[in-house]
């Protein structure tokens, strides 16, 4: 197990893995005009990597196996390339928390006040926050996403399971054409796109709300589905390719 904690609000913390790891610590040496003290490095070859930070960034380059906990308070932010490995724990309070690829059998993210933003997810993903945004590019597994005061954005190419839940913001969901599921969209306003083919569409008027369901490509097992509910805002769901969903003009 490796524990590092960063030093103060001006601490980075600096993970490289691939054969064997090394983490790069660079702290302020905090007299002025004086220059930085050099940075302490390690060499990593456990398969549990654990990091806690208070006020800096965590940063994690190349590619991570392994069982992961990244806990980081105050201020801080988290950002990922590639994590792979059994189980995945990630949590910031007031930062941003961002991940490029996520291959997991188990993860858990959560941020307070931060935004969640994830690149290609695959596994069992559950992602929380409080105040935060939750933004996931392609996943392709079963996913929870929920947050209290923030807007959910998720693009779902191959599905298991997906719940999604926005307290009081609105959740976007884009899928791929030839999905098959079981639909279940809820909240204030659902708007499905035109270009979306569901079969056995219901509308059903609730107090302050819509509920719509339906199936994709005729789904035939209960084992896929999309829930999705937005009981202050709008959920929209909509067809987007895999090439879209590359976001390559970025």
């Amino acid at each position: 197990m490796f524990a590092p904690r960063s030093a103060g609000a001006l601490g980075q913390l600096r993970v490289w893995a691939g054969g064997a790891c090394r983490a790069r610590r660079a702290r302020s040496s905090g007299s002025a005009g004086s220059e930085p003290e050099a940075p302490a490095e390690w060499a990593l070859r456990s398969q549990k990597l654990h990091v806690q930070t208070k006020g800096g960034k965590v940063i994690c380059l190349g590619t991570i196996y392994g069982n992961i906990d990244i806990h980081a308070s105050d201020k801080s932010t988290v950002t990922i390339d590639k994590l792979q490995g059994s189980s995945v724990s990630v949590s910031t309070e007031d930062g941003l928390l961002k991940a490029k690829y996520l291959y997991t059998d188990s993860s858990f993210l959560s941020s307070a006040a931060g935004d969640i933003t994830l690149g290609s997810v695959h596994g069992d993903i559950t992602l929380h926050s409080k105040m935060g945004n939750i933004t996931v590019d392609s996943s392709s597994g079963c996913l929870t996403a929920s947050t209290q005061q923030g807007a959910v954005d998720v693009y779902v190419s191959q599905l298991g399971k997906v719940d999604l839940k926005a307290h009081k913001g609105s959740i976007v969901v884009k899928v791929a054409s030839s999905l098959q599921a079981h639909l279940q969209l809820s909240g204030k306003e659902v708007d499905v796109n035109s270009e979306v083919h569901v079969q056995e569409m219901a509308e059903a008027r609730k107090e302050n709300g819509v509920i719509i369901t339906g199936l994709m490509n005729q789904a035939s097992t209960r084992e896929k589905w999309i829930k999705a509910d937005a009981p202050q805002g709008t959920v929209s769901f909509r067809s987007q390719s895999w090439f879209q969903s590359l976001k390559l003009q970025d």
